[in-house]
C-alpha cells in the first residue's frame, strides 16, 4: 500500500541515512574484518525506543489535529464544512494508557472517493492509501471519549485478576461500538462497549 507523507519535514531525516548509507557501502568496499575476528551475525534491526516516541497524545489533541489536517491545502476540496473534517468511518488508537491517551490515533476517512488512513503521532501524519471501511460514518463530538470511557469503566478495563506482565491496550472504535483488547504476556481480553453512552456490552 502506498504512503504519501508530510515530505518536507522528513528532508533532514532522509539525506542523514543517505549518508550514513554511503559511508557504511563505503567503508564495505575498503576494508576487511581482520583474520582473528569472525563476521558479526546478521540479527536484523532493532528499534530503539525513543523517549519522543512513546509520549502519548489525548483524544482531544488527536481530533483538533485531524480537524486542522482535513481543513488545509488540498483536502479543503474535499471538505464542505467542520463537520465532515470530524467524521471519519473508522478509529484505532494504539497503545493507550489508563487516562485514554494513545502513542498512535490512526482516522479511516474518504478524501473524494478513495478510501485512506490517516495516521497520527508525535512525528506528525502519514497517509496509508487504498483501505476498506465501513459504511457507517461518525462524528467524533459524538462519541464518548476514550477518557471519559476508561473513567466510567475503570473497574471492569483493570479486571480482578493481577496482569503477569505489562499491559498494552488498543482501543477501535467502528459502527457505534468501542473494542478495546487488553493483551498481557500470552494472555488477552477484549471489552466491547457502546460508543455514545460508554456503557459496557461484553
Amino acid at each position: 500500500m502506498p504512503l504519501r507523507m508530510n515530505m518536507h519535514k522528513f528532508v533532514p531525516i532522509i539525506f542523514s541515512i543517505l549518508v550514513l548509507t554511503t559511508l557504511i557501502l563505503g567503508s564495505g568496499c575498503v576494508t576487511q574484518p581482520p583474520a582473528n575476528q569472525t563476521n558479526p551475525q546478521d540479527v536484523g534491526i532493532t528499534r530503539i525506543t525513543d523517549p519522543a516516541d512513546s509520549a502519548r497524545i489525548s483524544f482531544e489533541e488527536a481530533k483538533a489535529q485531524l480537524i486542522e489536517y482535513r481543513l488545509k491545502g488540498y483536502r479543503l476540496k474535499s471538505l464542505n464544512n467542520l463537520v465532515n473534517a470530524s467524521s471519519v468511518y473508522y478509529m484505532h488508537s494504539n497503545d493507550v494508557d489508563g487516562s485514554g491517551n494513545a502513542t498512535v490515533w490512526i482516522f479511516g476517512v474518504y478524501d473524494g472517493a478513495n478510501a485512506e488512513f490517516l495516521v497520527f503521532d508525535r512525528t506528525g501524519w502519514a497517509t496509508i492509501e487504498n483501505m476498506r471501511l465501513p459504511e457507517e460514518m461518525f462524528n467524533l463530538d459524538n462519541v464518548v471519549s476514550p477518557a471519559l470511557l476508561f473513567k466510567q469503566n475503570n473497574g471492569v478495563i483493570l479486571g480482578n485478576t493481577s496482569p503477569v506482565g505489562p499491559q498494552l491496550r488498543d482501543l477501535e472504535l467502528q459502527k457505534g461500538v468501542y473494542t478495546l483488547t487488553i493483551t498481557s504476556g500470552d494472555t488477552g481480553r477484549t471489552l466491547t462497549f457502546n460508543a455514545t453512552t460508554g456503557a459496557l456490552i461484553t
